[in-house]
């Protein structure tokens, strides 16, 4: 690594977990007062696969891969593009997809399946994008 970054120090890791844990357990609280329920099992799921996936990437090694890097605050510039790169290559996927389910609305498809398509289409395409660059070098 070319830059001097330390890694996160434990405190900010601790507070960064118990601000996401609150924030999960806001929208669970709120989605179920509200009777929302499956809303509020899908943020409690989808909150605690992602801060298992958190808390996995902050103890094994940093130099484990690009995600493992960013997660403990030692990426560097290498990393950075690539995950610049996998961003702008996402954005443009999902504003085609928007583009694509808008025609398509006008055709019948629901909103939710709209939100669907772009939201997917966004993530695999970051994933792909990142994944592809990291291996090319």
């Amino acid at each position: 690594m070319s830059t001097d970054a330390r890694p996160t120090p434990l405190i900010a890791k601790i507070a960064s977990a118990t601000a996401a844990i609150a924030a999960v357990t806001a929208i669970a609280v709120v989605s179920y007062a509200t009777g929302h329920d499956s809303i509020g099992k899908g943020a409690i799921q989808g909150g605690a696969v992602t801060l298992a996936l958190i808390l996995v990437l902050w103890t094994v090694n940093p130099r484990r891969g690009l995600a493992s890097r960013t997660a403990n605050g030692l990426a560097d510039e290498r990393d950075n593009r690539i995950l610049t790169h996998a961003f702008a290559h996402s954005a443009c996927a999902m504003g085609g997809a928007a583009i694509a389910c808008l025609v398509a609305s006008f055709y019948g498809l629901p909103a939710a399946g709209v939100a669907g398509i772009v939201v997917w289409a966004g993530l695999l395409t970051f994933l792909a994008s990142a994944a592809i660059q990291a291996r090319r070098g």
